[in-house]
Protein backbone atom coordinates (compact mmCIF):
# COMPACT_ATOMS: atom_id res chain seq x y z
CA UNK A 1 0.00 0.00 0.00
CA UNK A 2 1.58 3.63 -1.03
CA UNK A 3 1.93 6.29 1.60
CA UNK A 4 1.20 10.02 1.05
CA UNK A 5 4.93 11.73 0.49
CA UNK A 6 6.25 14.85 -0.18
CA UNK A 7 9.24 14.86 -2.45
CA UNK A 8 12.19 17.88 -2.44
CA UNK A 9 15.25 18.66 -3.03
CA UNK A 10 17.40 18.15 0.47
CA UNK A 11 19.74 21.42 0.93
CA UNK A 12 23.75 19.84 1.22
CA UNK A 13 24.52 22.79 3.78
CA UNK A 14 21.61 22.13 6.17
CA UNK A 15 23.63 20.19 8.69
CA UNK A 16 19.97 18.61 10.52
CA UNK A 17 18.48 17.73 6.79
CA UNK A 18 21.92 15.69 6.16
CA UNK A 19 21.48 14.60 9.59
CA UNK A 20 18.20 12.76 8.63
CA UNK A 21 19.63 11.40 5.83
CA UNK A 22 22.27 9.88 7.14
CA UNK A 23 19.87 7.83 9.74
CA UNK A 24 17.55 7.00 7.04
CA UNK A 25 20.84 5.72 5.18
CA UNK A 26 21.66 3.67 7.81
CA UNK A 27 18.99 2.35 8.75
CA UNK A 28 18.37 0.95 5.33
CA UNK A 29 21.67 -0.24 4.95
CA UNK A 30 21.84 -2.31 7.92
CA UNK A 31 18.69 -3.77 7.14
CA UNK A 32 19.66 -5.35 4.17
CA UNK A 33 23.54 -6.05 4.63
CA UNK A 34 24.29 -7.86 7.99
CA UNK A 35 27.00 -6.69 9.53
CA UNK A 36 27.94 -3.26 7.86
CA UNK A 37 29.36 -0.71 9.77
CA UNK A 38 28.86 2.80 8.23
CA UNK A 39 31.23 5.74 7.93
CA UNK A 40 30.98 7.70 10.49
CA UNK A 41 28.06 10.88 10.21
CA UNK A 42 30.61 13.75 9.52
CA UNK A 43 32.53 11.57 7.11
CA UNK A 44 29.53 10.94 5.39
CA UNK A 45 28.38 14.56 4.79
CA UNK A 46 31.72 15.46 3.88
CA UNK A 47 31.62 13.04 1.15
CA UNK A 48 28.10 14.66 0.03
CA UNK A 49 29.32 18.07 0.36
CA UNK A 50 32.49 17.10 -0.97
CA UNK A 51 33.62 19.66 -4.23
CA UNK A 52 36.01 16.92 -6.24
CA UNK A 53 34.55 16.75 -9.61
CA UNK A 54 31.20 15.18 -9.30
CA UNK A 55 27.65 16.87 -9.55
CA UNK A 56 25.20 16.34 -6.84
CA UNK A 57 21.51 16.79 -6.15
CA UNK A 58 20.12 15.02 -2.81
CA UNK A 59 16.17 14.77 -2.66
CA UNK A 60 13.83 13.58 0.63
CA UNK A 61 11.05 11.80 0.79
CA UNK A 62 8.82 13.08 3.69
CA UNK A 63 5.85 11.43 5.58
CA UNK A 64 4.65 14.76 7.32
CA UNK A 65 7.53 16.04 8.48
CA UNK A 66 9.28 12.73 8.98
CA UNK A 67 12.17 12.32 6.44
CA UNK A 68 11.66 8.60 5.48
CA UNK A 69 13.60 7.82 2.09
CA UNK A 70 16.47 9.95 0.63
CA UNK A 71 17.58 9.47 -3.34
CA UNK A 72 20.89 10.87 -4.95
CA UNK A 73 22.19 11.82 -8.38
CA UNK A 74 25.70 11.89 -9.14
CA UNK A 75 27.29 13.03 -12.17
CA UNK A 76 31.23 13.04 -12.61
CA UNK A 77 32.70 15.81 -14.45
CA UNK A 78 34.55 13.86 -16.75
CA UNK A 79 31.69 11.63 -17.82
CA UNK A 80 28.15 13.97 -18.05
CA UNK A 81 26.41 11.41 -19.77
CA UNK A 82 26.41 9.29 -16.77
CA UNK A 83 23.97 9.44 -13.70
CA UNK A 84 24.86 7.21 -11.06
CA UNK A 85 21.47 6.93 -8.58
CA UNK A 86 20.80 5.71 -5.11
CA UNK A 87 17.39 5.17 -3.12
CA UNK A 88 17.55 4.21 0.09
CA UNK A 89 14.03 3.77 1.84
CA UNK A 90 13.74 3.82 6.13
CA UNK A 91 12.69 -0.08 6.56
CA UNK A 92 9.34 0.97 8.00
CA UNK A 93 8.35 2.80 4.55
CA UNK A 94 9.61 0.29 2.40
CA UNK A 95 7.56 -1.64 0.10
CA UNK A 96 4.76 1.60 -0.30
CA UNK A 97 6.12 3.12 -3.55
CA UNK A 98 8.45 5.41 -1.90
CA UNK A 99 11.31 4.76 -3.66
CA UNK A 100 10.12 4.28 -7.33
CA UNK A 101 9.08 7.80 -6.27
CA UNK A 102 12.33 8.79 -5.64
CA UNK A 103 14.20 7.04 -8.32
CA UNK A 104 12.01 8.90 -10.96
CA UNK A 105 12.49 12.19 -8.84
CA UNK A 106 16.44 12.40 -9.35
CA UNK A 107 15.93 10.67 -13.00
CA UNK A 108 14.07 13.71 -13.85
CA UNK A 109 16.56 16.07 -12.26
CA UNK A 110 19.06 15.18 -14.19
CA UNK A 111 21.83 17.49 -15.60
CA UNK A 112 20.85 17.90 -19.26
CA UNK A 113 23.48 16.00 -20.70
CA UNK A 114 23.13 12.81 -19.54
CA UNK A 115 21.87 10.02 -21.28
CA UNK A 116 21.98 7.13 -19.04
CA UNK A 117 20.96 6.31 -15.21
CA UNK A 118 23.44 3.62 -13.58
CA UNK A 119 22.73 2.32 -9.96
CA UNK A 120 24.42 -0.82 -8.15
CA UNK A 121 22.90 -2.09 -4.55
CA UNK A 122 24.23 -5.10 -2.57
CA UNK A 123 22.87 -7.72 -0.62
CA UNK A 124 23.72 -11.48 0.68
CA UNK A 125 23.20 -13.59 -1.74
CA UNK A 126 22.72 -13.71 -5.96
CA UNK A 127 18.95 -14.98 -5.06
CA UNK A 128 18.61 -11.49 -3.09
CA UNK A 129 19.93 -9.55 -5.78
CA UNK A 130 17.71 -11.52 -8.13
CA UNK A 131 14.82 -10.39 -5.90
CA UNK A 132 15.79 -6.93 -6.15
CA UNK A 133 16.31 -6.69 -9.69
CA UNK A 134 12.70 -8.46 -10.42
CA UNK A 135 10.75 -6.27 -7.77
CA UNK A 136 12.02 -2.95 -8.09
CA UNK A 137 14.75 -2.50 -10.92
CA UNK A 138 13.04 -3.49 -13.60
CA UNK A 139 9.91 -1.97 -12.59
CA UNK A 140 12.08 1.60 -13.26
CA UNK A 141 13.28 0.38 -16.76
CA UNK A 142 16.88 -0.89 -15.78
CA UNK A 143 18.78 -4.06 -16.82
CA UNK A 144 21.10 -5.88 -15.50
CA UNK A 145 24.55 -4.32 -16.83
CA UNK A 146 26.71 -6.89 -14.88
CA UNK A 147 27.45 -8.44 -11.35
CA UNK A 148 30.05 -8.37 -8.98
CA UNK A 149 31.08 -10.43 -5.68
CA UNK A 150 32.52 -8.58 -2.44
CA UNK A 151 35.23 -10.53 -0.96
CA UNK A 152 36.93 -10.42 2.26
CA UNK A 153 40.47 -10.65 3.88
CA UNK A 154 40.84 -11.60 7.63
CA UNK A 155 44.13 -9.07 7.10
CA UNK A 156 45.33 -10.19 10.73
CA UNK A 157 45.60 -14.08 9.99
CA UNK A 158 46.41 -13.52 6.38
CA UNK A 159 49.77 -15.10 5.31
CA UNK A 160 50.09 -12.30 2.19
CA UNK A 161 53.03 -14.35 0.82
CA UNK A 162 54.14 -12.13 -2.42
CA UNK A 163 53.87 -15.37 -4.96
CA UNK A 164 56.17 -17.99 -5.39
CA UNK A 165 58.82 -15.78 -7.51
CA UNK A 166 58.18 -12.58 -6.57
CA UNK A 167 58.04 -10.12 -8.74
CA UNK A 168 61.41 -9.22 -11.25
CA UNK A 169 64.25 -7.27 -10.06
CA UNK A 170 63.58 -5.31 -13.00
CA UNK A 171 60.69 -3.76 -10.84
CA UNK A 172 60.59 -1.27 -7.77
CA UNK A 173 57.59 -1.68 -5.76
CA UNK A 174 57.11 1.11 -2.88
CA UNK A 175 54.18 2.17 -0.67
CA UNK A 176 53.29 5.57 0.06
CA UNK A 177 50.58 6.49 2.78
CA UNK A 178 48.16 9.68 2.32
CA UNK A 179 49.42 9.88 -1.44
CA UNK A 180 52.04 9.18 -3.47
CA UNK A 181 54.95 11.42 -4.59
CA UNK A 182 53.82 14.81 -6.49
CA UNK A 183 56.30 13.52 -9.50
CA UNK A 184 53.61 10.00 -9.54
CA UNK A 185 50.90 11.59 -8.92
CA UNK A 186 49.89 11.79 -13.06
CA UNK A 187 50.82 8.39 -14.07
CA UNK A 188 49.25 7.05 -11.10
CA UNK A 189 45.51 9.23 -11.51
CA UNK A 190 46.06 7.67 -15.77
CA UNK A 191 46.19 3.86 -13.62
CA UNK A 192 43.31 4.84 -11.49
CA UNK A 193 41.25 6.19 -14.49
CA UNK A 194 41.82 2.82 -16.75
CA UNK A 195 40.89 0.40 -13.30
CA UNK A 196 37.02 0.27 -14.56
CA UNK A 197 37.60 0.43 -18.54
CA UNK A 198 40.14 -2.57 -18.86
CA UNK A 199 38.45 -4.98 -16.46
CA UNK A 200 35.41 -6.48 -17.82
CA UNK A 201 32.66 -4.86 -17.14
CA UNK A 202 29.30 -6.33 -18.60
CA UNK A 203 27.37 -4.06 -20.55
CA UNK A 204 28.68 -0.61 -19.15
CA UNK A 205 31.26 0.13 -21.68
CA UNK A 206 33.67 2.28 -18.98
CA UNK A 207 36.19 4.59 -21.14
CA UNK A 208 39.50 5.52 -19.40
CA UNK A 209 38.84 8.45 -17.39
CA UNK A 210 42.21 9.55 -16.05
CA UNK A 211 42.45 11.52 -12.69
CA UNK A 212 44.30 14.94 -12.64
CA UNK A 213 46.78 15.85 -10.56
CA UNK A 214 44.40 18.33 -8.95
CA UNK A 215 41.53 15.39 -8.57
CA UNK A 216 44.11 13.22 -6.88
CA UNK A 217 44.99 15.87 -4.35
CA UNK A 218 41.08 16.52 -3.79
CA UNK A 219 40.93 12.94 -3.23
CA UNK A 220 43.55 12.90 -0.52
CA UNK A 221 42.26 15.54 0.86
CA UNK A 222 38.78 14.03 1.55
CA UNK A 223 39.79 10.80 2.85
CA UNK A 224 42.06 12.64 5.33
CA UNK A 225 38.82 14.94 6.51
CA UNK A 226 37.05 11.98 6.60
CA UNK A 227 40.13 10.56 9.03
CA UNK A 228 40.92 7.87 6.42
CA UNK A 229 43.94 6.45 5.95
CA UNK A 230 45.00 6.21 2.05
CA UNK A 231 47.77 3.34 1.57
CA UNK A 232 49.35 2.74 -2.06
CA UNK A 233 51.73 0.57 -3.67
CA UNK A 234 53.35 1.24 -6.84
CA UNK A 235 55.84 -0.80 -9.41
CA UNK A 236 57.79 1.38 -10.81
CA UNK A 237 59.22 0.02 -14.32
CA UNK A 238 63.18 0.26 -15.36
CA UNK A 239 62.91 3.62 -16.82
CA UNK A 240 60.72 5.03 -13.59
CA UNK A 241 57.78 5.12 -15.09
CA UNK A 242 54.39 3.79 -12.89
CA UNK A 243 53.41 0.50 -14.73
CA UNK A 244 51.66 -0.72 -11.91
CA UNK A 245 48.83 0.36 -9.12
CA UNK A 246 46.40 -0.28 -6.33
CA UNK A 247 45.18 1.33 -3.37
CA UNK A 248 43.64 0.73 0.09
CA UNK A 249 41.20 3.23 1.97
CA UNK A 250 41.33 2.04 5.55
CA UNK A 251 38.88 3.69 7.72
CA UNK A 252 38.41 5.42 10.85
CA UNK A 253 36.41 3.08 12.61
CA UNK A 254 38.17 -0.02 13.27
CA UNK A 255 35.33 -2.03 12.90
CA UNK A 256 34.83 -1.13 9.30
CA UNK A 257 36.51 -3.14 6.97
CA UNK A 258 39.43 -1.07 5.03
CA UNK A 259 38.16 -1.04 1.12
CA UNK A 260 40.66 -1.94 -1.62
CA UNK A 261 40.04 1.01 -4.48
CA UNK A 262 41.58 -0.51 -7.52
CA UNK A 263 44.18 -2.17 -9.03
CA UNK A 264 45.85 -1.98 -12.62
CA UNK A 265 49.03 -3.14 -14.54
CA UNK A 266 49.43 -1.88 -17.80
CA UNK A 267 48.98 -3.86 -20.47
CA UNK A 268 52.74 -4.73 -21.33
CA UNK A 269 53.58 -5.36 -17.84
CA UNK A 270 51.22 -8.07 -17.29
CA UNK A 271 52.25 -11.82 -16.67
CA UNK A 272 55.00 -10.80 -14.27
CA UNK A 273 52.86 -11.06 -10.79
CA UNK A 274 53.24 -7.57 -10.00
CA UNK A 275 49.29 -7.61 -9.29
CA UNK A 276 49.31 -9.66 -6.89
CA UNK A 277 52.88 -7.50 -5.62
CA UNK A 278 51.17 -4.79 -5.26
CA UNK A 279 48.13 -5.92 -3.32
CA UNK A 280 50.16 -7.91 -0.88
CA UNK A 281 52.50 -4.94 -0.37
CA UNK A 282 49.81 -2.23 0.63
CA UNK A 283 47.87 -5.21 2.41
CA UNK A 284 51.28 -5.77 4.95
CA UNK A 285 51.55 -1.65 5.16
CA UNK A 286 47.66 -1.81 5.88
CA UNK A 287 47.85 -4.58 8.38
CA UNK A 288 51.34 -2.27 9.73
CA UNK A 289 49.18 0.70 10.46
CA UNK A 290 47.16 -1.00 13.14
CA UNK A 291 43.44 0.35 12.68
CA UNK A 292 42.12 -2.23 9.95
CA UNK A 293 41.14 -6.17 10.83
CA UNK A 294 39.64 -6.90 7.64
CA UNK A 295 39.66 -5.68 4.36
CA UNK A 296 36.64 -5.29 1.43
CA UNK A 297 37.11 -5.54 -2.53
CA UNK A 298 34.93 -6.32 -5.65
CA UNK A 299 35.37 -7.41 -8.83
CA UNK A 300 33.55 -8.36 -11.79
CA UNK A 301 32.58 -11.92 -11.99
CA UNK A 302 33.82 -12.43 -15.57
CA UNK A 303 37.12 -10.84 -13.72
CA UNK A 304 39.01 -14.62 -13.57
CA UNK A 305 42.54 -13.02 -13.17
CA UNK A 306 41.73 -10.86 -10.30
CA UNK A 307 39.64 -13.36 -8.40
CA UNK A 308 42.24 -15.66 -9.07
CA UNK A 309 44.55 -13.31 -7.10
CA UNK A 310 41.97 -12.83 -4.24
CA UNK A 311 41.35 -15.59 -3.29
CA UNK A 312 44.83 -17.11 -2.97
CA UNK A 313 45.13 -14.41 -0.76
CA UNK A 314 42.67 -15.38 1.43
CA UNK A 315 40.21 -13.29 0.45
CA UNK A 316 36.07 -15.33 1.05
CA UNK A 317 32.64 -13.82 -0.64
CA UNK A 318 30.80 -12.06 1.49
CA UNK A 319 28.36 -10.59 -0.26
CA UNK A 320 26.66 -9.95 -4.18
CA UNK A 321 26.35 -6.82 -6.28
CA UNK A 322 24.28 -5.65 -8.90
CA UNK A 323 24.91 -2.66 -11.60
CA UNK A 324 21.75 -2.03 -13.24
CA UNK A 325 21.42 1.01 -15.47
CA UNK A 326 18.95 2.13 -18.27
CA UNK A 327 18.96 4.76 -21.44
CA UNK A 328 17.16 8.03 -20.64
Amino acid sequence: MSITVSVRPLQLGDDAELAGAYTVESAATSHVRAGWVPLGESARLAAWRADNGWHRLLVGAFDGTDLVGVASAQTAHDTPDTCWVDVVVHPRAQRRGVGLRLARSVEDSALPDVSRFVASAYRPTSAAVDELVEGFARRLGYQVATTETVVELDLVHAELQAGATGHPTAYAISTHVDGVPHELRAQVGVLKGLVDAEAPNGELDWQPTPVSVEEYAAEIALAQEQDRTTIESVALGPDGAVVAWTGVVVAADAARAAQIEGTLVLAEHRGHGLGRAVKVASLRACREHGRASRVRTSSDDENVWMRRINADLGFVPVESEVIVHRRR
